[in-house]
């Protein structure tokens, strides 16, 4: 009896050992579940606009994220950047106005490039313009009005300025007369469209562009980009 009894009180203290052990466990599963939903209820307040959200102070300002794409397009208001000087590649709205013709344009001058003289040899210059150094004044066009254009000239009122603020001679070619700067101006510029042109400019030998331009209405003044990047 005495062995017997000492048996059964043994395996009823093992069997409540494992219960608390199970407790125990079931217990710290439990806590960690509850501590589990409570951090990702935290995740969500702060994705919701939490303002101790790391992606809400990481997030790049609209500027910054725009980036590479400025040039491509603005928000500027029309005309706001007339008389001022942008940088190379920086991207502009105004009004292009001829005669009866009239339009919304978002312009940027894209490069200036020094040219050959030998680029130019197969076009009837005199001997000054041959004395010359040509520079290609490249500039990007899209129309953003509600009016399409016919015969628009684009290119017409591009200039180059050189490092005494005189205007470079404008030499006029028809489209593809000289590859390294083609100067096709669209019949029509519908809207929406957009194309690139470019313009040769002479400047005397020894001086350098300061300034591009881009004189759209006459009754305002030109935009100006710098022939170099700052």
């Amino acid at each position: 009896m005495r062995d017997h009894t000492t048996h059964t009180t043994t395996g009823t203290a093992r069997t409540a050992r494992a219960r608390r052990t199970r407790a125990a466990a079931a217990l710290a599963c439990a806590t960690a579940v509850a501590l589990l939903a409570t951090a990702c209820n935290d995740d969500a307040a702060q994705d919701a606009g939490g303002s101790e959200s790391p992606a809400a102070t990481q997030k790049p300002s609209a500027s910054a994220s725009k980036g590479a794409d400025k040039a491509d397009k603005t928000d500027k208001a029309v005309d706001s950047d007339t008389g001022k000087t942008l940088a190379l590649g920086e991207t502009t709205a105004l009004t292009y106005k001829r005669s009866n013709k009239a339009a919304t344009l978002e312009i940027a001058t894209k490069s200036v490039q020094k040219g050959s003289p030998a680029d130019l040899a197969d076009l009837n210059m005199d001997a000054d313009a041959k004395a010359m150094q040509p520079y290609y004044v490249t500039m990007s066009f899209k129309n953003i009005g509600d009016q399409a254009l016919h015969y628009p000239f684009l290119s017409t009122p591009m200039a180059l300025r050189d490092s005494q603020g005189n205007p470079g001679k404008v030499l006029i070619t028809s489209g593809d007369a000289v590859p390294q700067c083609e100067d096709e101006d669209p019949d029509d510029f519908a809207v929406g469209a957009s194309t690139t042109l470019c313009k040769i400019v002479l400047l005397p030998k020894g001086q350098t562009p300061s300034v591009a331009l881009y004189n759209g209405d006459f009754d305002k003044e030109p935009v100006y980009w710098k022939a170099t990047q700052s």
